[in-house]
């Protein structure tokens, strides 16, 4: 009997190791990985906007597009108490609704009828 030699076991290991390595979950803020560049898009679906976080340049637009059967705001502020000046869609359950942010900073937002349940995001927008 001969005897087996690694050499051309490894590159099936290797390949299996690979294979293995592209068969995770995707990378996404939600299970840790590293968040997928933003497209400009938050989708408002099940009580969540995903990606909750985002970051964009000033100038660039935000479109917030609702997805579930709730209804839901995109309200600019940290909280009913303390709603901001800039945006508010409205309760809506369809559609999308969108801002144009003009200026850098870290801007917060939530949903109104959600709040108590965490429903809330941020923008940062980088400076010119």
């Amino acid at each position: 009997m001969r005897p087996v030699t690694l050499t051309w076991i490894f590159p099936f290991a290797f390949a299996g190791v690979l294979l293995a390595a592209g068969c995770g979950e995707d990378a996404s803020p939600t299970n840790g990985g590293t968040p997928a560049v933003f497209n400009g898009v938050v989708r408002v679906v099940d009580n969540q906007f995903i990606p909750a976080s985002a970051a964009i340049a000033a100038g660039d637009s935000v479109t917030w597009r609702f997805e579930g059967s709730a209804s839901h705001t995109v309200t600019e502020g940290t909280g009913p108490t303390d709603p901001g000046p800039l945006f508010d869609s409205g309760l809506r359950n369809s559609g999308t609704f969108g801002y144009r942010f003009t200026s850098a900073g870290t801007f917060q937002y939530y949903c109104n009828p959600h709040f108590a349940q965490g429903m809330r995001g941020t923008i940062t927008v980088a400076g010119p």
